[in-house]
């Protein structure tokens, strides 16, 4: 059972919408995006895949809607970066510099709350989107499901002495194959996500006993590389640690993920629109079409990522084979929430300090 300082009630405040829904209809946004002619999109240089996949993006978006638009990727920010710089340009009265945000629970509640999201009723007007998939409602839709684990090398480690659950990590017969030769993120995020499930407490036991074995702390994005070369044995936590497998098992790299915790640590990164788009009808359009199929093929043929929740898709067959249960978004949504857990957050962060 899920232990979560958040009570119903303060999930229930943080989802609320905060203004009525778009009436818009599909045949309107349509006549809206032709006078609009492009979009801009500010975000990391490969994301979706990159240029390519991009250009292969505008044209099914393109072919889709039956328009001639173009839609412009722009190497940017951080996600949180990127939320920081809409608010700061929302504040100034300025048009957002990105007509779309991309992102997890933690910064999509953070402009949910500010009230800097467009509202639209995407499963009403796109048949291909449904509620489950507007991880807030009115605010956002799910673009791909990141499975959070362990990566650990499988020519250095075999499948029976290799870590199992995060509790693994710090068991005293198991950890003496990958004592000193661990790596961990610098970041407290999936702690403050596990401790949905395990109560802040034994968190920061669990973080007790995982520092002094490890061997170095490294980011997201540059860590598979690492373990797969054997530089690292193990990496405690990934945030896309079945994905991460994916990509780098099709390059012949000696690389397992496994989901190491029931329900599994899962980041559910969204679109949404700010309020202040420049080109609004666009990016409500893009954001329901990256919950297409079509869409979600070409982003899994560059980056194997989807969603779980697009039938058919590389990650909806990998959770149903592997019966996983995944964790609730609403209780992450209400853990990154201003509030009681900026204290606890604030003590890993100063843990997990060089």
């Amino acid at each position: 059972m899920l232990k979560s300082c958040w009570s119903a009630a303060a999930v229930a405040a943080l989802l609320v919408s905060h203004a009525p829904v778009d009436a818009q209809t599909l045949s309107e946004l349509i006549a809206g995006a032709k006078i609009e002619s492009e979009m801009s999109f500010v975000a990391g240089p490969t994301t979706f895949g990159g240029r390519q996949a991009f250009a292969e993006l505008q044209a099914a978006f393109n072919k889709k809607f039956s328009l001639n638009a173009r839609l412009n990727l722009t190497a940017g920010p951080s996600m949180p970066a990127m939320a920081a710089r809409i608010i700061t340009e929302a504040k100034a009265g300025r048009k957002s510099s990105t007509d779309i945000h991309l992102g997890p629970p933690a910064t999509h509640a953070e402009l949910h709350n500010g009230r800097l999201l467009e509202r639209v009723n995407y499963s009403r007007i796109f048949p291909w989107v449904t509620k489950e998939m507007e991880i807030l409602p009115g605010d956002t839709v799910l673009v791909y499901t990141s499975l959070q684990g362990i990566l650990y090398n499988s020519n250095l480690l075999p499948r029976d002495k290799a870590p199992k659950t995060y509790e693994d990590l710090v068991d005293p017969k198991l950890s003496r194959s990958w004592e000193g030769k661990m790596a961990i993120p610098p970041y407290s995020s999936w702690l403050v996500e596990l401790s949905l499930l395990w109560g802040e407490k034994k968190v920061l036991d669990y973080l007790h006993k995982l520092l002094p074995l490890s061997a170095g702390q490294v980011r997201y994005g540059e860590i598979e590389e690492r373990v797969s070369s054997g530089e690292f044995l193990v990496m405690a936590n990934s945030g896309s640690a079945v994905e991460g497998m994916w990509e780098w098992q099709a390059k012949g790299a000696p690389l397992v993920g496994v989901t190491a915790s029931d329900p599994v640590l899962t980041s559910y990164f969204q679109l949404g629109v700010p309020k202040n788009s420049a080109h609004p009808n666009l990016a409500k359009l893009f954001v329901a079409f990256m919950a297409s199929p079509e869409a979600q093929r070409i982003v899994d043929k560059y980056e194997k990522r989807s969603s779980h929740l697009v039938e058919g898709t590389r990650m909806a067959k990998y959770v149903k084979e592997n019966r996983l249960k995944l964790q609730s978004a609403s209780d992450l949504i209400a853990s990154f929430h201003e509030g009681k857990g900026l204290e606890f957050r604030a003590e890993l962060t100063n843990m997990l300090k060089p």
